[in-house]
């Protein structure tokens, strides 16, 4: 497939995974257009689709290399801004917009984005500068210690006291506070967050960590009680001025519990949440924020806060849930970033309908729904209100159904190799 001379402007899309996928889907769906991916990778989810364009790069680690490939897209398919047609840059994961951020003085002169630079997503994303805004805001966040692996020493004694002090019990949550650096590491036993049981397993998690050529900070954090369900998620769009007009909500079924994939949600319930939306206006408000971002929180059993865990500077992996509620979220980019600005008045929209995105088979899905929920998603199934990102309609070739039958049905197996429940 090619993209169409006459298309009236392109998305390139960097990443390949589900969230990626779900762009160029819902791009197709509200402007009928194609987009173009740009995976490490080419796999089942951006093979043999009609709807998109793969252009894969593997060494997307060699940033300078990756700057040239993008902007030899940029010459392909739009030119010089003004001259041609318009292209809106996107990331699907958190070092594309980093990458983004850094190379936005070079990149621009071919591409629309619409990012924060590296400033604004030191002071957003980087979990220990966030969680001193929460402080100042009195945003409600899990007790937290953060631990500073540059030097490489670790000092059980004086992390102990720290914990202590913090009131951070064991079992504890591990997780970096620079994720992009924290994913181009490699030691055995790696995960995307840590759960550790003592404090020897903590000294010695921090150890391999430094030996790998881990620098940052590491934040280690008050295991909030309860399973998946008690996760919920917030969207945001903020305009160009930094005002926010968009808000949806969902509360989490389950989550995926491969090492890989952990914390990756699996059912999303769109519903509203009062309490999100006010915090994360707050916050977001506070930060001067544009464009999209997604709060991860936790409902805390103990206390009846949420406790915010991270601001996401993008649409989440599994954003498909706000489109899927009737709110497409290309039609953000759009308005704002090539036609002037958002249609429909200053005011703030609030997201209300109820839909469930999944991505497990429905007899895999019934397993976990918890017993307050059960009501709830029961009628959502019966009244065919829930969708799964892949499964589109216009994609008409039999060897992606088939890639998606298959990967869809192999939920059983991980679930059973890995989900606490099972």
């Amino acid at each position: 497939m090619q993209i169409n001379e006459n298309q009236p402007f392109v998305p390139v899309i960097l990443g390949g995974d589900i969230g990626a996928y779900s762009l160029a889907r819902e791009f197709h769906e509200q402007y009928d257009i194609h987009s173009v991916l740009v995976p490490s990778v080419l796999t089942g989810i951006t093979e043999h689709s009609q709807i998109l364009l793969p252009r894969p790069f593997e060494q997307q680690e060699d940033a300078a290399a990756f700057a040239a490939f993008v902007a030899n897209l940029g010459r392909e398919f739009g030119g010089s801004n003004g001259t041609k047609r318009p292209l809106l840059l996107l990331g699907a994961a958190d070092q594309h917009i980093r990458f983004i951020a850094t190379h936005a003085d070079e990149l621009s002169e071919w591409f629309t984005i619409p990012y924060v630079g590296n400033a604004e997503l030191d002071r957003a994303t980087e979990k220990d500068a966030f969680y001193q805004l929460c402080r100042e805001l009195g945003v409600s966040y899990p007790a937290t210690v953060v631990h500073d692996c540059a030097n490489g020493s670790v000092d059980g004694a004086q992390i102990a006291a720290e914990l202590a002090a913090e009131g951070v019990p064991f079992p504890a949550i591990v997780k970096p506070s620079d994720g992009v650096a924290w994913g181009q590491l490699k030691f055995a036993g790696k995960k995307k967050v840590h759960t550790v049981a003592s404090l020897t397993e903590l000294t010695e998690l921090i150890s391999k960590a430094t030996l790998a050529g881990y620098a940052g900070t590491l934040i280690v954090q008050d295991l909030i009680p309860g399973g998946d369900s008690g996760m919920h998620l917030a969207t945001f769009f903020s305009d160009r001025e930094g005002k926010v007009r968009f808000v949806s909500c969902g509360r989490v079924i389950v989550e995926e519990h491969a090492p890989g994939a952990l914390g990756n949600s699996a059912a999303i319930v769109a519903q509203p949440n009062d309490v999100a939306v006010v915090e994360g206006i707050r916050l977001l408000e506070e930060l001067g924020w544009t464009g999209f971002s997604m709060f991860d929180m936790k409902l805390d059993p103990r206390d009846g806060t949420y406790k915010f865990f991270e601001l996401n500077p993008r649409l989440g992996r599994n954003h498909f849930y706000v489109t899927a509620a009737g709110h497409n979220v290309t039609r953000f980019y759009v308005e704002e970033y090539l036609r002037g600005g958002l249609t429909g008045g200053d005011d703030l929209q609030v997201a209300t309908n109820r839909h469930l995105y999944n991505i497990l088979p429905l007899r895999l899905l019934r397993r976990y729904v918890p017993s307050d929920m059960k009501t709830g998603v029961d009628e959502l199934i019966s009244t065919k209100q829930y969708s799964h990102p892949l499964y589109y309609k216009k994609e008409t070739n039999p060897r992606r159904w088939f890639y998606i039958l298959v990967s869809t049905l192999n939920h059983f197996r991980k679930f059973k190799r890995h989900h606490p429940a099972s």
